[in-house]
C-alpha cells in the first residue's frame, strides 16, 4: 500500500486541506478557539507558524507531484522531489509538536481540545505530516547527514529572534526560553543546546527508520549509500 500513488494521493490532498486551515488559523482572523483577533506581525515571530507555512509548501509540492503521476497512468512509487527538504521539514514540525505538548501545553486540559487552532496546527497538521513521511517515504533514501540539515531551520529561528530582540525596544518573546531578557543569552543558548540535541536524537531516529528496509526476506536496517541522498 505504501507505494499506491491513489492512496498517496488521497493522503495528501487531506494532509493540504489539514495543512491550509492551519495557516488559515495562524492569522486568527475568524474563530479559532480563542476568538478573532486582529492580524498582527507578531504572528511572523512564532515557531508554530513559521514551520506550518513551510510544511504547507512541501505538502503542496508533493501532492501535486503525485497527482501529476497518477494522471500520466502511474500507479506505484514513491515522492521523488525535495526529499532532504521534506525530511527537514518534517524535523522541524516536530519540534513544534513536541515543545507545544511537552513545555507549553497540557493536552490533559479541556481548552488544549476545544481549541481548533491548537488541534490543527499543533497537533493535526504536523502529526499527518510526519505520517506521510513514515508510511509513505521511500526506503534508503536518505543521506546520514539530512538529520543534521534537519537541525538548520530551527537554529536560523534562534538566530531571526535574537535579531529581532537585538533591534526591536520591549520585543515580544514568544517562548519563555528564547527570552532574553529574563533569561539571558547564556540562559537561553543552554535551553537551545539542549533542545537541539534531543531533537538531532529524534532526527536520527527518523533517518532511521528510513533505513529500516525489506533486505533478502529479512527485515533489517540497510546502511548502503548512506553519504548520498537518492535522486
Amino acid at each position: 500500500m505504501r507505494k499506491n500513488l491513489v492512496v498517496q494521493l488521497i493522503y495528501r490532498t487531506v494532509l493540504c486541506c489539514v495543512s491550509f486551515l492551519a495557516v488559515l488559523l495562524s492569522f486568527r482572523v475568524f474563530y479559532a478557539g480563542q476568538g478573532p483577533t486582529e492580524p498582527s506581525w507578531t504572528i511572523l515571530i512564532y515557531y508554530t507558524n513559521l514551520s506550518n507555512y513551510s510544511v504547507f509548501v512541501c505538502s503542496i509540492v508533493g501532492l501535486v507531484e503525485t497527482a501529476r503521476r497518477v494522471l500520466r497512468g502511474e500507479r506505484e512509487g514513491y515522492q521523488r522531489m525535495w526529499r532532504t527538504f521534506k525530511f527537514m521539514n518534517v524535523v522541524m514540525i516536530l519540534v513544534t509538536f513536541l515543545v507545544v505538548i511537552f513545555l507549553l501545553n497540557s493536552p490533559l486540559e479541556v481548552d488544549y481540545w476545544v481549541n481548533i487552532g491548537n488541534m490543527s496546527y499543533h497537533c493535526l497538521a504536523p502529526l499527518l505530516f510526519v505520517f506521510d513521511y513514515i508510511l509513505f517515504d521511500e526506503k534508503c533514501t536518505l543521506s546520514v547527514f539530512a538529520p543534521l540539515y534537519g537541525v538548520i531551520p530551527p537554529l536560523i529561528y534562534v538566530g531571526y529572534i535574537f535579531v529581532l530582540g537585538a533591534c526591536i525596544s520591549d520585543f515580544p518573546y514568544p517562548y519563555f526560553f528564547l527570552n532574553v531578557a529574563e533569561l539571558g543569552y547564556g540562559g537561553v543558548c543552554l535551553w537551545v543546546l539542549a533542545l537541539l540535541a534531543i531533537f538531532l536524537v529524534l532526527g536520527y531516529l527518523l533517518w532511521l527508520w528510513n533505513r529500516f528496509d525489506t533486505v533478502d526476506g529479512k527485515r533489517k536496517l540497510n546502511f548502503q549509500g548512506i553519504l548520498h541522498t537518492k535522486k
